[in-house]
């Protein structure tokens, strides 16, 4: 019976201390985590529209598009502000991938024109899903005002909608797809009942 007792008392006080610095670990270094990744969102916002001179979040997203944030990929809206005046919004967008998560943030002008899509963090296989945050596909989601729904092609097609998805990356190309899709019909109910000014 002694034979037992010990090594598991053991192996319970190692844990113990283990599980502790994990924990003290995780508390010291929150805020910093925090900080780094509102820098990040921060960066993407003023890469992706890049004219604007302040960002001021609109807080009342909910009641203004009648989706809770639970129901919807866009987590956060930023109107866009030159000298006072709103020149357009960026969205903040969380969308499953093939790999985990994929974090976007994708910019629209007044006339419901792509301004820029930028990858915040994503953990998609490197060399395959990793590649939609690279050229040429990201460069096919700016500067473009679809019409109808986007939509995955192999190869490309002739309108705007038709969004060529990275070789072996289908899912990963879906998500981000649907990510700015979700940011342009977002974008539409912002403008529609008045949300932008």
């Amino acid at each position: 019976m002694r034979d037992i007792i010990k090594p598991t008392i053991v192996l319970f006080l190692i844990c113990t201390i283990v599980t502790l610095a994990l924990a003290l670990t995780n508390y010291a270094t929150k805020d910093v985590i925090s900080e780094q990744t509102r820098i990040q969102e921060e960066s993407a916002r003023r890469e992706v529209f890049s004219e604007a001179e302040n960002f001021e979040e609109i807080e009342e997203l909910d009641s203004i598009i009648g989706i809770t944030s639970e129901n919807r990929l866009v987590k956060k809206a930023f109107k866009c502000l030159k000298a006072e005046e709103v020149i357009g919004r960026v969205y903040s967008i969380e969308n499953k991938g093939y790999g985990g998560t994929i974090s976007i943030a994708v910019g629209i002008d007044n006339s419901g024109k792509t301004t820029g899509v930028k990858i915040i963090s994503l953990s998609e296989t490197p060399g395959l899903g990793s590649k939609v945050q690279d050229e040429p596909f990201i460069s096919q989601l700016i500067g473009i005002s679809p019409k109808e729904v986007l939509t995955v092609v192999k190869g490309g097609g002739p309108k705007e909608e038709e969004i060529d998805a990275v070789s072996g990356a289908t899912i990963s190309s879906k998500a981000v797809i649907e990510a700015v899709q979700e940011a342009i019909d977002i974008d539409n109910k912002v403008k529609e009942k008045g949300g932008e000014s």
